[in-house]
């Protein structure tokens, strides 16, 4: 009996190596037998490789469709078709007992495929999707489709797993209300903390950044984009030089330096304060160590209500704290000063970011306790979170099978 594992994100994308292919390995461990099938960008050859070696070594099949992202929209359906005859292909051949749809372009695919072999569907929500394509104001009646099919992808669920309790909260009053209502379970964006975990070398980091031994470093880690509040991050530094006019700001991305080193002008900022950098991802837990605090400021709207930031893990696990807005999944109940010596600012105003700067540099919390404090975002934590959800649908282990 197999779990086939859909996922449009790749495996050797950023999201893929930190959030679908460490759970698929974790699981293999565990004893399930599964067949993983992605949407693989080319270009990627090595790194594939030697997913495929560690996939093979665990016992995972791992079946690649190519990722279509021209056209804009009808990639989204041309990855849909093609996904939908690789499932095919696959259930032919073995007996999928649960299919795990990855976020909602999955969904039709793990529909189809329950309906062809009576399989169990756990629909692993993500984040709301449809709200995030309306937020941004791009193919808006298309997103708006897809929201009104959300209801149907999770009635028609066996189990549903949200990355946040606000998520399972506003899903549950919806949409549910009749006697055949899925399961619901939350199992956060977790971290591998064998990775990300506090360095020693961070003078050696920091010279080689150009930054010296006795700043105060803020850090960004991530991708930018417009759900990311680049110009309010560039407040909180004018805040942060205002207490501490030796700070630096480090931004650890993969995109969008030109609208970095604008937005640090645009703030009055010189552009000496700033440093960009970018580094695979066995090289980031480094430069996570050589800051001191961490940004997360997030768009908080609906359709962030399901945001379990992948970098908060991570960060934590390396023993940084991290400064949060408001309204942004679970970081209100999950950050505090006393656990993890972070916090949410319940605004952006600059008195009440330099009151929150201050109570995080005069924080007392050792990185090895706030290391601690987040062990329910590590990824044996996430691992023993899905091998639950499995064994409550009724997936056996191989060892179980005979």
């Amino acid at each position: 009996m197999t779990v086939l594992y859909l996922s449009q994100n790749g495996i050797t994308d950023h999201i893929g190596q930190s959030q679908v292919a460490p759970y698929v390995l974790g699981l293999a461990a565990r004893g399930y037998r599964i067949h993983l099938l992605t949407a693989e960008k080319p270009g990627r050859d090595a790194l594939a490789a030697e997913y495929r070696r560690r996939f093979e070594a665990a016992g995972v099949r791992w079946t690649t469709i190519r990722y279509h992202n021209r056209p804009p929209l009808l990639g989204q359906l041309l990855d849909v078709a093609a996904m939908t005859r690789a499932a095919r292909r696959i259930t032919r051949t073995e007996r999928i007992t649960l299919v795990h749809c990855r976020s909602h372009p999955t969904m039709p695919v793990g529909l189809a495929v329950k309906r062809w072999t009576g399989a169990r569907l756990l629909f692993d929500f993500r984040d709301f999707w449809a709200d995030t394509g309306i937020a941004k104001g791009r193919f808006v009646p298309v997103y708006r489709y897809m929201k009104r099919l959300e209801r149907g992808f999770v009635q028609r669920a066996d189990h549903v797993n949200c990355l946040t309790r606000r998520a399972v909260d506003h899903l549950r009053t919806s949409y549910v209300g009749s006697a055949a209502a899925p399961a619901f379970s939350v199992v956060p964006c977790c971290a591998d903390f064998d990775l990300f975990r506090p360095m020693d070398e961070a003078s050696a980091t920091r010279a080689g950044l150009g930054i010296a031994a006795d700043a105060t470093v803020l850090l960004y880690l991530g991708s930018i984009g417009a759900d990311y509040l680049l110009d309010r991050m560039m407040a909180l530094f004018v805040e942060l030089r205002a207490l501490r006019p030796d700070a630096i700001f480090l931004f650890v991305v993969n995109n969008a330096e030109d609208a970095v080193r604008a937005a640090a002008a645009a703030a009055g900022l010189p552009p000496d304060a700033i440093r960009l950098t970018n580094a695979p991802r066995a090289g980031v837990p480094a430069l996570v160590s050589a800051s001191d605090l961490s940004v997360i400021f997030i768009r908080a709207d609906l359709s962030k209500i399901g945001c379990s930031p992948t970098k908060l893990g991570e960060t934590l696990a390396c023993g940084v704290p991290v400064i949060a807005n408001a309204g942004v999944g679970d970081l209100d109940e999950l950050l505090s000063p006393e656990i993890n010596g972070s916090l949410v600012l319940p605004d952006f105003s600059p008195d009440v970011m330099r009151a929150g700067l201050e109570q995080l540099l005069n924080g007392c919390l050792t990185p090895a306790k706030i290391r601690a404090s987040a062990l329910a975002l590590s990824l044996e934590s996430g691992v023993d979170a899905f091998a639950s959800i499995y064994e409550a649908i009724g997936v056996g282990r191989a060892h179980e099978q005979g």
